[in-house]
């Protein structure tokens, strides 16, 4: 009877000790003194540094808004290069606390990996890039043609049902990586190259000067959903990575912005108070700073800012908002109310 309480206690406390290693929350974070966030460095599309040596960036300005959020300034943070097959391993390894950049979420990655999607952060399109051609006016002009892509990742399955859906019969010339497939194009070994509209965008911006004729034709490959990913077993990261994006959603759905926050003091609706720390007992059960809404979207924006200052009208890529709108402006981003 001894031995088996003995083994019963044992078990005990053995799974109260894996519960409480699992659920990490922010120790590894607020004990390095800094949020550690991973996207992709090398295309200089996500995050990169200018003359200065300031992050610009879309995943520059929401790995601030974290770290505003953790430690209620804007310079605990750092940027790390991770490629889309190195997600889980950097994760799971503690090598980036929250990956943003080019990392869409899979069913496989779900079930068997160690990252879970904490929230939706924005949707990109998979397009493809070719040589200029002014005899092609249709996707048929490109039956049968090469395409130069990586085998078995996210980008190939779409293009492959794309494929399949029009009966294209595209040739794929299978690569390691991203650069030896967008090399391998460039030297027109292929027709055609696939991959996010961003990231197409920014190879156009970046090769204007070297007399290189190729543009983005208007198909759709696939609509691309954008998530902020953690440890699957980190729910306190995971909660928190999710209210602090839905915050500054729900701050321009109430048109709080850089210009006027402000002037926001005195409010009386709930949800208002608790997101703009009036009311801190809800953001300090996350742990997190009260006043972080407040000094972020003074500093970079709400949502929207954000978006148009990296994405939109006010950036090189000048992608309008369409489906990264508000849903209550015809898009499909929600913002719930903070309770």
């Amino acid at each position: 009877m001894k031995q088996k309480f003995f083994f019963l206690c044992l078990c005990g406390c053995f799974l109260t000790a894996n519960a409480w290693a699992a659920d990490i929350g922010f120790r590894y974070i607020k004990s390095r003194g800094e949020v550690l966030c991973g996207t992709d460095l090398d295309s200089e599309t996500y995050a990169y540094k200018d003359e200065a040596g300031y992050w610009r960036g879309i995943d520059a300005d929401l790995c601030r808004v974290f770290s505003i959020a953790i430690f209620g300034r804007s310079d605990k943070f750092r940027l790390v290069n991770v490629k889309e097959n190195q997600v889980n391993s950097a994760i799971a390894h503690n090598k980036i606390d929250i990956m943003l950049g080019n990392a869409p979420g899979t069913a496989s990655q779900d079930i068997s990996g160690k990252t879970t999607q904490a929230e939706l952060i924005y949707y990109t399109r998979q397009m493809f890039l070719a040589h200029k051609n002014n005899q092609a006016t249709s996707m048929e002009d490109f039956k049968g043609k090469k395409i130069c892509l990586l085998n078995k990742n996210y980008d190939f399955y779409n293009f492959r049902d794309f494929n399949n859906k029009y009966n294209l019969d595209l040739r794929p010339l299978f690569f390691n990586n991203q650069h030896s497939a967008l090399e391998a194009f460039l030297l027109k070994r292929c027709d055609l190259f696939t991959g996010n509209e961003l990231d197409l965008i920014s190879i156009i911006n970046h090769l204007k000067n070297a007399n290189v004729q190729i543009e983005i034709l208007p198909e759709v490959v696939a609509e691309k959903p954008i998530y902020a990913q953690v440890l699957k077993d980190n729910q306190k990261l995971r909660a928190s990575v999710k209210w602090i994006i839905n915050a500054l959603a729900l701050a321009e759905k109430q048109g709080i912005n850089s210009k006027n926050i402000d002037v926001f003091i005195g409010i009386k609706d709930e949800s208002l108070k608790n997101l703009l720390g009036f009311n801190p007992d809800v953001w300090n059960k996350f742990e997190l700073n009260p006043d972080w809404v407040r000094i972020a979207i003074k500093e970079l924006g709400n949502y929207g800012e954000i978006y148009e200052r990296n994405l939109g009208e006010l950036s090189e890529f000048k992608i309008k908002r369409d489906k990264n709108n508000l849903i209550e402006n015809g898009g499909l981003i929600g913002a719930q109310s903070f309770f």
